[in-house]
């Protein structure tokens, strides 16, 4: 059978491992249908999801005239749902709200997943130590930028930059994204996907430059080091 494996990604050809049908009838109003439980495998990467498939009498399509066919994957799996990035050098508290927020926003809980972004930031600064930043204010009478310095979330992301945890150009980025977390929390604004996804991309962005290039890059060089010490015992 066909269905859609969340590991590739894609729809792929599964194995049944286990199945339980039920049928259903109501003689009185003459309802009824049919619901099949299933356990099934990808043949591709062998991944196992729980597939719920069923259809109801009163469940008719217009076109067809046929039942409408009702399948459900657990854990949720679409073509639209976003995947987690393995990022094992991300701390675990970090690493758990991003988790949870990919999965808010698999559910379509959109303000909950803008809250999540906004958290995230938050647990890099808190993580990184950084408590204020350098924030620009407006010009002043005398047309010169005043700078000071704040310990929200703004003076934050000024602090990553100042620290170089980030460049310039990605902190004006998560400047604007900040704004997406405010409005979510304070106004109750419903981000849009697209909004989301967006800010999720940067969001996995900055944890990469931030934790796992470093990782890598100790990594290479440890690599080209072994490789070095293996030329010269040649």
């Amino acid at each position: 059978m066909r269905s859609y494996c969340r590991i590739c990604e894609r729809d792929t050809n599964h194995k049944i491992i286990s199945e339980e049908i039920v049928d259903f009838e109501d003689e009185g109003s003459e309802v009824f249908g049919q619901d099949k439980y299933q356990i099934i495998r990808c043949m591709g990467c062998d991944n196992v999801a729980f597939r719920e498939e069923g259809w109801f009498s009163e469940d008719i399509n217009p076109y067809t005239g046929q039942p409408m066919l009702r399948i459900v994957l657990y854990p949720k799996a679409s073509g639209d749902d976003l995947q987690l990035k393995r990022m094992m050098e991300v701390p675990h508290k970090i690493r758990r709200i991003y988790e949870e927020t990919i999965g808010s926003y698999n559910n379509q809980n959109f303000i909950l997943c803008a809250t999540g972004l906004r958290a995230i930031i938050e647990g890099v600064c808190a993580e990184e130590n950084i408590k204020d930043g350098p924030v620009k204010s407006v010009k002043n009478k005398k047309g010169n930028v005043e700078i000071f310095r704040k310990e929200n979330l703004q003076g934050k992301i000024g602090g990553l930059y100042e620290r170089n945890l980030i460049t310039e150009s990605h902190a004006e980025i998560l400047h604007e994204h900040r704004f997406l977390g405010n409005k979510a929390v304070h106004e109750l604004d419903m981000p849009s996907a697209e909004e989301l996804k967006l800010g999720i991309e940067i969001l996995e962005h900055t944890l990469e430059n931030i934790y796992e290039l470093k990782y890598k890059g100790g990594e290479l060089q440890y690599k080209r080091e072994l490789r070095k010490m293996k030329a010269l015992k040649k």
